[in-house]
């Protein structure tokens, strides 16, 4: 090879670091290419350049998990899958990037990353080699997911090339069989964990954060599970005792070097880059395409992903115990008393997103025929991976922190509780934990009130089979979005052809005339014509009524300077949905505890209280004799339906104070929903699509590469 075509991309781009500047597309022979980084180090840079981050929720819609919005998009799961057709697997592309890191593997040992300085010069070149490695075992990994397969009775993967192929070389390769990749794959990153940082932290020049976007030592560990878990599984081989603890092996000493078996962080926004559960990231951006995409219309989105009622009803009841089992979940209510995951996940009927309500009822905004006339076909959006800080509003659109994570912890335990309950059951602590152990740590974050009792993940735990259940459960939930259900469906032997469900809510509004009442404060927005700027408007209303005296140590309102002064707080109340936004309740009763120093706030001598009708304050109580100190004040009058209340206080002597104001009642009127659950789209796969076919030209042109059964 006299001449090597590169394109050096900038990789500041891609690890915001400076280790080599920007360079444009050059000809450079290759003698020239190797005299120094800037251009050789370009070679590797493919590797990095040619990754596919972004979470291919298409490959949720060939599963039970979700469908798309618009039916058409589907005709992969709807019996259109053909040879000639196959989106699955990138077979060019991986084997491109393979050449690029063999060719770098074969030219880089002398080639100087920092001439003035020699140790800089010696740290880079390892870790560069290290990343050349994991970055072969990742293409090849790639290759192995989408294309290993059952060939005339064999497990076969890919052709395994680690060397730099010229056009002399025999270039007609056999599929080598799925354990020699899968050993292949192992050697890189165990290569690459040899030579890599184990993480990067911090702000040190090789091992900060900065370089976060690059493979380490850890990422190279957690991939290795994985492959391990992928080889153990029954539609890649003999599933045997031995490959499974193989697997749960990698998965332990991962934990291991990521800290032990820690608590995993909990969910946020999605988009913390320096969350250290993720060990692998792409460089961060900004954008807000994930909402433009999957907000509901309401929201402003397109709603293109809408998650399946199959998927809904994986979601355990609050308990822990899945909902035919658990006495807390209501069928009447559904939505109600759910796994935390649940709401952090899916946009649903009656769900409060920022202050807009969904609504995907028959006529609601959000079902077909609403402000966009697709709506969702399954009742349901999904929320998992955007961000609340995202607004799509037309006069007020905002954007957040992106990047896709490639391996994480959530996904590391989940591989090894599968391989270890497999190897070892459910209990068992020879690698040091259980998968047990595991489970919990994933439920917990999941559902913080199962972290002191979770009987039912005890009752599962007493068998092999109903804890694999149980870890495949949680599984899909968990990773649920991210790309994952569609191998797990297949590398487990799983069903492949699903009817999804969805479900048709029919609402009805009545009068909410016999309702208990409750405290509608807490969920109030409170205003003031003035408060005192070291005092706290939001205190009035923060719940906390363990009040002993008007002398507690607690946030209070307060309004100095105001004597002789008429001032109010007042509540708007909160919204709810009666097919469309109501904030109407019915209200009798005021409670309100006044506090006192002795000096500029007095306990008020007047007060009374005013509701809003018909856009006008009516009075509907008062109290001109004063009020009373440390103790709640009572004010009851005739139920009033209103949207807002205020209360108005003065004192002649000084100015006036509040620790709580409480305020009683009840909607004005009740929604009535009733859920109709129905069949949406049938998935129609043969048997043999449990493995994808490999591209169809490259069958054409090469004799000894196999194709996986069935497809022809």
């Amino acid at each position: 090879m006299k001449r090597i075509i590169i394109l050096v991309l900038p990789l500041v781009l891609l690890f915001a670091c400076d280790f080599i500047d920007p360079r444009p597309l050059v000809d450079q022979t290759t003698d020239k290419v190797w005299t120094h980084a800037t251009y050789g180090e370009g070679v590797l840079t493919q590797g990095y350049a040619q990754l596919q981050p972004g979470y291919p929720l298409w490959m949720e819609y060939l599963t039970d998990n979700a469908i798309p919005q618009n039916v058409n998009e589907n005709i992969l799961a709807l019996g259109g899958w053909t040879l000639e057709g196959n989106p699955i697997g990138s077979w060019n592309r991986c084997f491109n990037v393979i050449k690029y890191i063999n060719i770098f593997l074969e030219n880089e040992a002398e080639m100087p990353y920092r001439i003035e300085d020699v140790k800089r010069d010696s740290i880079t070149r390892v870790h560069r080699r290290g990343e050349a490695y994991f970055l072969r075992g990742w293409y090849q990994w790639e290759l192995l997911r989408d294309y290993g397969g059952i060939a005339n009775d064999e497990y076969l993967g890919f052709p395994i090339v680690t060397t730099v192929l010229s056009s002399s070389d025999d270039l007609d390769l056999p599929r080598n069989s799925y354990e020699e990749c899968v050993a292949q794959i192992v050697k890189d990153l165990d290569k690459a964990i040899e030579l890599l940082p184990l993480h990067y932290q911090g702000e040190g020049l090789h091992t900060g954060n900065q370089n976060r976007g690059r493979g380490s030592g850890l990422a190279a560990k957690a991939l290795k599970a994985r492959v391990y878990l992928f080889a153990a599984s029954p539609a890649y081989g003999d599933s045997s005792h031995e490959k499974w603890v193989r697997a749960a092996e990698a998965a332990a000493d991962a934990i291991n070097s990521s800290g032990g078996l820690t608590d995993l962080v909990a969910y946020g926004n999605f988009n913390d880059p320096e969350n250290n559960d993720y060990f692998w990231i792409q460089p961060t951006h900004r954008g807000n395409y994930t909402e433009s995409d999957n907000y509901p219309p309401t929201l402003f989105g397109s709603g293109k992903t809408n998650p399946s009622q199959n998927l809904i009803d994986a979601f355990p009841a609050v308990d822990g115990y899945p909902t035919d089992k658990s006495m807390l979940y209501d069928p009447s209510k559904p939505y109600e008393n759910r796994d935390p995951r649940f709401e952090k996940f899916i946009f649903y009927n009656g769900d409060n997103y920022n202050g807009t309500y969904i609504a995907t009822f028959e006529g609601g905004d959000d079902a077909p025929g609403g402000l966009k006339q697709e709506g969702t076909r399954t009742g349901y959006f999904m929320k998992k991976l955007s961000s609340r800080r995202v607004t799509l509003e037309p006069n007020n659109v905002t954007s957040d922190i992106k990047f896709y994570t490639y391996l994480h912890k959530t996904e590391l335990y989940l591989n090894f509780a599968e391989a270890a309950n497999e190897a070892f059951g459910p209990t068992d602590k020879s690698l040091g934990f259980s998968a047990l152990d595991v489970m919990e740590k994933i439920r917990k974050r999941g559902n913080p009130k199962l972290a002191e009792s979770d009987g039912y993940l005890s009752e599962q735990s007493s068998s092999k089979e109903s804890f694999g259940n149980l870890i495949h459960n949680e599984r899909r939930i968990e990773l649920s979005f991210e790309g994952f259900r569609f191998w797990d469906l297949r590398r487990s032997n799983q069903d492949l052809n699903h009817t999804i469900r969805g479900v048709k809510i029919t609402m009805s509004v009545s009068d909410n005339a016999s309702g208990s009442d409750e405290n509608i404060a807490l969920n109030s927005t409170p205003y003031t014509d003035y408060v005192s700027s070291w005092e706290t408007l939001s205190a009035v209303n923060n719940g906390d009524y363990n009040i002993t005296s008007s002398r507690d140590a607690v946030p209070k309102y307060g309004n100095w300077n105001s004597k002789g002064l008429w001032r109010y707080v007042q509540y708007d109340l909160p919204a709810y949905l009666v097919g469309k936004e109501s904030r109407d309740y019915i209200v009798s009763q005021s409670d309100i505890y006044w506090w006192a120093d002795g000096g500029g706030i007095l306990i008020p001598d007047s007060v009374y209280i005013e509701v809003i009708e018909q856009g006008e304050w009516k009075e509907v109580w008062h109290n001109w004799t004063g009020e009373k100190a440390d103790q709640w004040n009572v004010a009851s009058f005739n139920p009033v339906t209103t949207s807002k209340v205020r209360i108005n206080f003065k004192s002649v002597d000084a100015s006036c104070g509040i620790i709580e104001w409480r305020v009683w009642g009840r909607q004005a009127k009740v929604a009535n929903y009733e859920y109709n659950y129905l069949d949406v789209e049938k998935h129609t796969f043969k048997d043999y699509m449990r493995y994808a076919p490999l591209p169809y030209r490259e069958t054409l042109i090469m004799n000894n590469l196999k194709q996986n059964d069935g497809w022809k």
